[in-house]
């Protein structure tokens, strides 16, 4: 008898799909997903449940919550003596390929779905283990019903704070009262390196350099207009001539200050290829590379540690930036 690893979880959202065993395929292999439409967890506020109700772009669940069953293609031996003992070493893999296997499902509803009101379902993410809750692990036979003595529960991933951990520091929120006081906008840049930072979280790998090096190319002419609000805006055509403006923005501050200069190219320039600055050259090659290869090559197979490099060589890069300038003014 062919017995194969089986997985049960709470998503906080709902889907619209059939409630029927979906094919996935993932690395050579075929799941089978099913989505299961739940009542809504919370309380209080507007909810409600039924099969046929749908509550716009609904994240929050109050329409309900899907919970997904999935049957994993791989066999295991429940023969054995320790069988619980082998079935409980691969818990954490056999999680892992099924929380795969439903994001595979979300990234292709969101991008195919639309309901009877032609309204997309854009708002739907794809899930981290944090997001999950009620999780089970059973082994199912091949007429995909489970067999007994086989479970095991898990409620949750999440990491819990309690008392001084959930504090903030003072100067965390003297800055918050600050800049909700004073109406000023926040910088884009940071709305972008969080964004990178968030599909880090969230595993969409290929995202991620291309929120982090747009975050250094919006970040260098923001600087740019901040030491020299009359620059004009139209003869900063790319990036290689904003860099080479900043550059010698900079190095007529700093030598007017008795300070360093700053040399970031070759002499003479020629491109970003001939940058010789050591923050600059990690994030061409570990940032801005990747990002052309993604947009410009097609390239989706942008892997974990190839996304956290090109996020912090472009926060290095920026902070670079800000060291320099915090030497001629204060920001």
């Amino acid at each position: 008898m062919t017995i194969k690893p089986g997985i049960e979880f709470i998503a906080p959202f709902r889907i619209y799909l059939p409630e029927d065993f979906f094919e996935v395929t993932l690395e050579g292999r075929i799941s089978l997903v099913k989505p299961i439409a739940l009542p809504p967890i919370h309380v209080a506020g507007t909810q409600a449940h039924e099969k046929n109700i749908e509550v716009s772009h609904d994240i929050f669940g109050y329409a309900g919550r899907t919970k997904f069953s999935v049957v994993l293609d791989e066999e295991i031996d429940v023969d054995s003596d320790n069988r619980m003992k082998s079935f409980l070493d691969n818990e954490s893999k056999f999680i892992d390929f099924a929380l795969l296997s439903v994001n595979r499902i979300l990234e292709v509803y969101r991008d195919q779905d639309r309901n009877n009101l032609d309204e997309k379902s854009f708002h739907v993410i794809q899930l981290v283990k944090t997001d999950i809750y009620d999780i089970r692990l059973v082994a199912i036979d091949e007429k995909l019903n489970e067999i007994e003595g086989f479970v095991v529960r898990k409620p949750s991933f999440h990491r819990v704070g309690f008392g001084a951990a959930v504090e903030r520091k003072p100067e965390i929120i003297a800055e918050i009262r600050k800049l909700l006081k004073d109406g000023s906008s926040l910088p884009i840049y940071r709305e972008l390196m969080n964004s990178a930072l968030n599909y880090i979280w969230r595993g969409q790998y290929r995202l991620v350099p291309v929120e982090a090096n747009t975050a250094f190319e919006s970040f260098i002419p923001e600087i740019i207009h901040l030491l020299d609000p009359h620059a004009n805006r139209s003869e900063l055509k790319n990036l290689y001539t904003k860099l080479l403006r900043l550059e010698d923005i900079l190095s007529t501050a700093l030598s007017n200050s008795i300070m360093n200069t700053v040399s970031w190219f070759t002499k003479p320039p020629d491109g970003l290829k001939t940058l010789a600055q050591s923050e600059f050259q990690k994030w061409h090659d570990d940032c801005y590379r990747i990002r052309n290869k993604v947009i410009h090559e097609g390239y989706n197979k942008v892997t974990r540690q190839e996304a956290i490099k090109a996020y912090e060589a472009s926060l290095s890069a920026i902070n670079y930036v800000q060291s320099e300038v915090r030497k001629i003014i204060i920001i």
